[in-house]
């Protein structure tokens, strides 16, 4: 449900860069703990059950979060 966190929040790379303090929490508010179904990262998981560590949720690619 929207308004509910991500149903991937506790293994999304992107939480944990964000518990690293590699990128702004901003990002966990606006996507992961509320418009998670808009989130690139959970539409391509649901898609080929995969996405890439360094795609944020607007798609976009940040390099910092590369292992």
């Amino acid at each position: 449900m929207e308004g509910e966190s991500c149903s991937n929040y506790y293994e999304c790379p992107v939480v944990r860069a964000y518990e690293e303090g590699k990128i702004d929490g901003e990002w966990i508010r606006m996507y992961c703990e509320r418009n998670w179904r808009e989130c690139a990262r959970f539409q391509l998981d649901e898609i080929f059950s995969y996405s890439t560590d360094f795609v944020l949720p607007d798609g976009s690619v940040e390099d910092r979060l590369s292992r």
